[in-house]
């Protein structure tokens, strides 16, 4: 990383001054839910002798959505998004499930929507059918809610999938569109804030979350940034003070911090996104850094933290960042 791009962080910690509150959000566990990638991307896929899983531009809302057809009888045809929230879902935690869904049967044909929360090295703690039942589907896009709770244990995080299901019987089919795909969680001491961020040259916007402990006697923090362009890099800025500050320093995107900013750039703490698009770092709460020097953080306080990456917009270097996330330390 050139010095330049390090030092417009002085200039942001100087020109960021607007501050405002923010209200608790639920934590967001899927990645391209709603298929806006334009790809497949974050979808495992398990398909029958004769189907296919693509995108389609025969959307509930966006551009995209994505589309199972299954022409093999009998057979499923499975998508899943999978072992999501490792390390943030808790056992006994509140889902919340939603998704838009059409399709089209030949004799036999079905669709159901399943959830699984999953054990650490395979197997799960609890399964069900969402609305103990196939999916009442009709040509109409329509849109889905379910609350559930996670399984007694969630060491491998939690499952949501989609099955095209065929009957033994010839000219069974099924042609299932699914569309804004969400599965939240409570946030559990965070809070996103200055929300969405800015899209990036993914057509996404940089997500901020944190898993482990908010306890300072823990001292167990990781932050992740997700949905970011591969191979980017980025780090980590913190401040007790929210703000707003458009385009900082010629970045396509929006600083969410103001006061006094520091930054996570020792060594080892400036990331690569990799072929995830996606960044951690394990933060030291007795060795927190503001630009007078680092400081402890106590019991009791509120930080403010945001990722700053590396992006380009038609083939030209930029910058741009996440959204916010406040965490309140115990």
């Amino acid at each position: 990383m050139n010095q330049r791009f390090l030092s417009v962080v002085s200039v942001l910690c100087l020109t960021a001054t607007a501050s405002f509150s923010s209200a608790a959000q639920a934590v967001e566990l899927t990645t391209n839910g709603g298929f806006e990638l334009g790809n497949t991307s974050s979808w495992v896929s398990f398909p029958s002798p004769n189907s296919t899983f693509a995108v389609t531009n025969d959307v509930n809302s966006g551009a995209f959505a994505g589309q199972v057809t299954n022409l093999f009888a009998p057979s499923a045809a499975v998508i899943k998004q999978a072992n999501l929230g490792v390390g943030v879902v808790n056992p006994g935690d509140t889902v919340t499930i939603s998704f838009a869904a059409k399709g089209a049967f030949g004799v036999g044909g079905v669709a159901f929507a399943e959830f699984f929360s999953e054990l650490a090295g395979g197997g799960t703690s609890s399964s069900q059918i969402l609305g103990g039942a196939p999916l009442n589907l009709t040509g109409n896009w329509q849109t889905f809610n379910f609350v559930t709770l996670a399984g007694p244990n969630v060491s491998g995080g939690v499952t949501l999938q989609f099955v095209a299901a065929t009957g033994a019987i010839n000219g069974s089919t099924a042609d299932v569109f699914i569309d804004d795909v969400s599965v939240t969680v409570p946030g559990s001491g965070t809070v996103n804030y200055c929300g969405p961020a800015a899209l990036n040259s993914t057509g996404a916007s940089a997500a901020m979350s944190a898993t482990g402990s908010f306890t300072v006697a823990g001292n167990d923090t990781t932050l992740v940034c997700s949905s970011m362009p591969n191979n980017a890099t980025g780090f980590f800025l913190t401040s007790r003070t929210q703000g707003f500050s458009a385009n900082p320093g010629g970045s396509t995107g929006n600083l969410c911090l103001a006061g006094s900013i520091g930054r996570y750039v020792g060594p080892g703490q400036i990331q690569n996104s990799g072929s995830l698009g996606r960044v951690q770092l394990s933060i030291n709460l007795a060795l927190h850094p503001t630009p007078a020097g680092p400081v402890a953080v106590v019991s009791g306080e509120t930080w403010n933290f945001q990722c700053w990456f590396r992006d380009s917009v038609g083939g030209v270097a930029t910058s741009n960042f996440s959204d916010g996330l406040e965490i309140q330390f115990q």
